[in-house]
């Protein structure tokens, strides 16, 4: 069973078809949607806003995803977050890939299908478009995935 936590009363709530691992730890304002994983030692903290992890999004050992104040801290469809990966406060559209020990920050948004490479910077306010490649520290936007790294 994950740990989970209330604050202000508010439970996480997890869908019985979705998959927290025991040693994961869930606080506060927490969603997790169908057929969704959650791994080992991550952490889904929704103290300050509300983190919503949607139907088969994937989110790997060790994330740690936390909310900024009034703003939802969402996870797509199907979306995967890699082993490390820090998400704070900010939106990974359905399909998207953020690489391992990558940071999006507040106020970001990784488009629909978009990669973030593995220790990646996505600084505030940044918007990586649908279908691109960005990486580096900020991370930049270097290209525009083909239909087969899609597939992938």
């Amino acid at each position: 069973m994950p740990k989970v936590y209330s604050i202000d009363g508010i439970t996480p709530v997890v869908h019985p078809s979705a998959f927290v691992h025991d040693s994961a730890v869930l606080i506060g304002d927490v969603i997790v949607g169908a057929n969704a994983y959650v791994g080992p030692c991550a952490c889904l903290r929704g103290d300050f806003g509300r983190i919503v992890v949607e139907a088969g999004a994937n989110i790997q050992d060790t994330c740690m995803l936390h909310g900024f104040p009034g703003k939802d801290t969402v996870v797509g469809p199907g979306a995967t977050i890699g082993h490390g990966a820090v998400l704070h406060g900010c939106v990974v559209k359905s399909g998207a890939l953020v690489g391992m020990n990558a940071v999006v920050n507040d106020n970001a948004e990784v488009g629909e299908d978009a990669m973030v490479a593995a220790l990646a910077f996505v600084r505030a306010e940044a918007k990586i478009p649908p279908r691109s490649l960005a990486a580096g520290i900020p991370a930049k936007v270097l290209r525009e995935l083909s239909v087969d790294e899609i597939k992938w």
